[in-house]
């Protein structure tokens, strides 16, 4: 254990996430998609009637809109998405998920899900759950200090 165990538990974090996204990379690759990708896919899903504003998947990506934008560009010139008018407000442009996005992410969960039960096989089942366990507290954590934050710091 080192002097410091807030950067020792940051560090280990960030190797985690470096392992996981290598992982995500490699096992979505071969149905052309990245973990980005298959992010944004997945917050529409859920609202594939309704759609979702850039605005709205640049906060959920916690990213900017210029980078929401060009990710969705990306994925329309691949038919993944579409977008168009809000039914309510014409003046908003809702991103909504193509046909062929919601058989792509299907793809993409099948993959990933094997992947994690690979990545995840060495763990007994009680350490499986109390780590979710801990991750969603820290998740929680991690939110509500972004949510303190100005928007000056918050990381964009």
């Amino acid at each position: 254990m080192s002097d410091d165990p807030h950067r020792e538990l940051y560090d280990r974090l960030q190797q985690i996430y470096v392992l996981l996204d290598d992982g995500d990379r490699r096992a979505l690759r071969s149905i052309g998609l990245t973990p980005t990708h298959l992010t944004l896919l997945r917050l529409l899903d859920p609202a594939r009637e309704t759609g979702r504003t850039i605005t709205r998947l640049a906060e959920l990506m916690l990213c900017t809109r210029g980078n929401a934008t060009r990710l969705v560009q990306r994925l329309a010139e691949a038919g993944l998405v579409v977008t168009g008018s809000d039914r309510d407000d014409q003046r908003l442009v809702q991103v909504y998920l193509t046909p062929a996005g919601a058989d792509r992410l299907a793809a993409a969960s099948v993959y990933h899900a094997a992947a994690n039960r690979l990545r995840f096989a060495g763990l007994p089942e009680e350490d499986l759950r109390r780590l979710t366990e801990l991750a969603g507290v820290l998740a929680d954590q991690l939110a509500k200090n972004l949510e303190g934050q100005s928007d000056s710091t918050r990381p964009r």
